[in-house]
């Protein structure tokens, strides 16, 4: 798969002395830097629990209460925004988080080289961009070869799970799960809310409570995968 069309934008203010100190200080740790084979579990977390990734995690927020909160999971959270790995990195070792890594990079690429097929539990992806321009919607992430890759990568019965507020996005989101799904081994599922503990807990993540103030109406696209997909 080839895609060489940036589904994100970097943009931000000029990094802090305080927030460079942290991000030299902690990424050796929690982070995980790219590399063009598949990444050995085993080496990079102390228990072998199963894996989620967290794909655009923002500033980390939710993905840090969840790791704490879930200590049976191991959790790699793959984001570009500089900004947010380091808020992420003050907090994975303000809380002495130990199952939860980062990966700051293009998904994309991660996906195609780093992630083994068939050993991910659960793809968690919150309002993922809709670039709604007609000129821009070339960019969205969620297109058919990247889904695609998201189901080679998770295991049986592994789930991906999507919010979005957009309702062109979640229509394009699923008719592109329907082109790729040709042998049927994707199913519409609803078991995403026994994944986590205390689930109704969980917080709500900025993009959500922006969608609430404007009334706008979320939708939750979960998809299961059954057996291996070639």
């Amino acid at each position: 798969m080839k895609n060489n069309i940036k589904s994100f934008t970097c943009r931000y203010r000029k990094l802090s002395q305080l927030q460079k100190k942290i991000l030299e200080k902690y990424s050796y740790k929690f982070n995980i830097k790219f590399q063009m084979t598949p990444i050995d579990f085993n080496l990079i977390f102390h228990k072998n629990f199963p894996i989620i990734i967290d794909i655009g995690f923002g500033t980390g927020e939710l993905l840090i209460d969840i790791a704490i909160n879930n200590p049976q999971y191991n959790f790699i959270g793959i984001e570009v925004y500089i900004p947010g790995i380091i808020n992420c990195l003050k907090n994975i070792n303000i809380n002495k988080i130990n199952n939860l890594k980062l990966i700051n990079y293009n998904v994309i690429d991660v996906l195609q080289k780093m992630i083994p097929y068939n050993h991910i539990k659960l793809i968690q992806i919150y309002f993922p961009d809709p670039w709604p321009k007609i000129k821009h919607k070339k960019r969205r992430l969620l297109n058919n070869n990247f889904l695609k890759q998201i189901f080679l990568v998770l295991q049986n019965k592994g789930i991906l799970y999507i919010n979005t507020d957009d309702i062109q996005y979640k229509d394009n989101i699923i008719s592109n799960i329907n082109n790729i799904n040709y042998n049927n081994n994707i199913i519409s599922s609803n078991t995403f809310k026994k994944i986590y503990k205390n689930f109704y807990k969980l917080p709500s993540t900025k993009f959500f409570n922006k969608a609430k103030k404007k009334n706008k109406q979320i939708w939750v696209l979960e998809y299961t995968k059954i057996n291996s997909i070639n």
